[in-house]
């Protein structure tokens, strides 16, 4: 059994979301990119095809929008103080949270119901389901016991 911790703060946040903080960014480029064309050139001149280019307002919109919820969602992460406590044993592993020093919540997750798993720099996601992640430090474990977790979830 491969026992674990893992603080949940704005470094482990900003490591889950990097790539979509990164799809955000070039969105509202694009969007900006698109407005401006649109402003430049319909001051220019007084074509009704022009409208079109109103449609970069949508990348504009979402990219906007995830940026300024990730960045507040990181910041919150800062404030939470959360630790996950993880057991990983050959079949399932179990997640304790606990918020300034009380368990929070618990849940036993089984190998084979998990979604996908993503490893980064230091950390491992374990997807759940499309959203939701569980994160683990690798920082954490021993070279050994990194091994045998990665044989666990099946990470080449």
């Amino acid at each position: 059994m491969i026992k674990c911790t893992t603080e949940i703060d704005e470094t482990s946040q900003k490591s889950l979301s990097k790539y979509t903080k990164i799809y955000s960014i070039i969105s509202l480029v694009v969007g900006s990119i698109g407005l401006l064309v649109y402003l430049i050139l319909g001051t220019i001149f007084d074509n009704q095809y022009l409208d079109f280019l109103l449609l970069f307002s949508i990348p504009f919109g979402f990219g906007l929008v995830f940026l300024i919820t990730l960045n507040k969602n990181i910041k919150n992460m800062t404030n939470n103080n959360f630790v996950n406590y993880y057991e990983f044993d050959t079949d399932y592993f179990n997640v304790a949270t606990s918020k300034n020093g009380e368990v929070v919540g618990t849940q036993k997750i089984y190998y084979n119901n998990i979604h996908k798993v993503i490893e980064r720099d230091c950390y491992l996601f374990i997807y759940i389901n499309k959203v939701n992640a569980f994160i683990v430090n690798k920082n954490n474990l021993s070279a050994e016991d990194l091994r045998y977790l990665k044989e666990l979830l099946k990470i080449n």
